[in-house]
């Protein structure tokens, strides 16, 4: 049995979320599962394994190899690293201490709230945990924030969502995805894409009444379409949530440098899918960066030339 808390397996996989198919998450990574990336040893092994290839758009996992690999990825790549430091912590406080490093890598062990909990500080520890990484990009996400909260609260007091079950057989995956939640995102994080489908023009705030509100599905549906690799399922899930807060920075970055804003619902529908990818916007800055560097040699190789010219000039003004 694991030295972890066993009910650290559906918590993190509830607020990682399911996504069957390839994505790429707010910064641009390429994504799968319950958040897997190319960076994890586990994933990449598991995929090479049983694909012979680098994981690329348009793959797919199902939902019983995703909860089989959550639970290898926690037990193999990130449980270790938390137990050899925190040997004499509490299966809950450590339970806390590796959902953090799940979520935002392995760094996360040399920052101050991990510093405090090795020292034997759980209050300062907690407090620090609580407002810890609770940002994408500068701006506070609601999700962000409740798994802080929750994570603060596992740390210090043993008390868990009451969403959270214990599943029985960590080596079951029917026991695991009875332990995890029917939602895959909970309403701050809804209500955060329903803000931003509003933004963007997909949706009328005074058009829905709930979660489950046809105008909410088709506004979602819009979205998808216009992104090629999100499925068209009319679903707010992790990876279109991830989309929609990537076109919110692409648009909010070119409204701070005056740069066009790219298409919505609401002018016109135009398909933001190059752009939302960052690609156009990388190219963008790249291609203004190489002028100035090209410009500033220019100047430098025929900086001789530059002085003559800019005498004449200076004589010609003289005489008129």
């Amino acid at each position: 049995m694991p030295d972890f808390d066993l009910r650290l397996v559906p918590w993190t996989g509830g607020h990682e979320g399911f996504v069957s198919r390839w994505y790429r998450d707010p910064v641009g990574v390429p994504t799968i599962g319950f958040g897997f990336t190319w960076s994890s040893r586990v994933f990449r092994e598991y995929w090479v394994k049983k694909h012979g290839r680098k994981f690329r758009s348009g793959d797919t996992i199902s939902k019983g190899d995703a909860l089989r690999l959550l639970t290898l990825l926690i037990a193999e790549e990130y449980a270790p690293p938390v137990l050899d430091r925190l040997s004499a912590a509490t299966p809950h406080a450590t339970a806390a201490a590796i959902d953090m490093s799940y979520n935002c890598g392995p760094r996360a062990l040399k920052w101050k709230w991990f510093a405090a909990l090795a020292r034997g500080e759980i209050t300062k520890s907690a407090s620090l945990y609580r407002v810890t990484a609770r940002t994408a990009r500068g701006r506070r996400l609601p999700g962000l924030v409740r798994r802080r909260r929750e994570g603060a609260t596992i740390l210090e007091f043993n008390r868990w969502p009451a969403w959270v079950k214990t599943p029985p057989d960590l080596g079951s995956v029917p026991a695991i995805e009875r332990a995890m939640p029917d939602w895959w995102i909970g309403d701050d994080d809804f209500g955060q894409g329903l803000d931003w489908l509003v933004q963007l023009g997909f949706l009328d705030r005074n058009r829905w009444r709930d979660r489950n509100d046809p105008h909410i599905k088709a506004a979602v549906l819009t979205f998808q379409r216009q992104h090629k690799q999100l499925d068209n399922d009319g679903v707010l899930g992790r990876a279109t949530l991830d989309q929609l807060q990537r076109v919110i920075d692409l648009k909010r970055k070119a409204a701070r440098t005056g740069a066009g804003g790219g298409g919505t619902a609401a002018a016109g529908g135009a398909d933001t899918t190059v752009d939302a990818t960052g690609y156009g916007d990388l190219l963008l800055w790249g291609g203004l960066a190489v002028l100035v560097i090209a410009g500033g040699w220019l100047a430098w190789r025929y900086r001789d030339e530059l002085k003559l010219a800019l005498a004449s000039l200076a004589r010609k003004g003289k005489r008129a």
